[in-house]
């Protein structure tokens, strides 16, 4: 926050991560209420997270022909 007004929220002086669309973000900064310090683009690299145990299903419902109990199969 480089503003002397509160912005979404955040007192001047503050640094805060947020999602904000491209022109609300050019007009924040244009005003001189926000600096931008960095662009973080989320991602998730191969083997740095684990499903939850038991998933996938197991082999033998994984290949289940039949639909389940109640529900439709067209």
């Amino acid at each position: 926050m480089t503003g002397r007004r509160q912005y979404r929220g955040h007192e001047p002086g503050t640094v805060f991560e947020a999602l904000i669309d491209g022109g609300a973000e050019l007009r924040a900064i244009g005003r001189g209420d926000i600096e931008l310090l960095e662009r973080v683009t989320p991602s998730v690299k191969p083997g740095s997270f684990a499903l939850p145990d038991p998933w996938p299903p197991a082999a033998a419902t994984a290949r289940q022909t039949e639909a389940p109990q109640g529900a439709s199969r067209i």
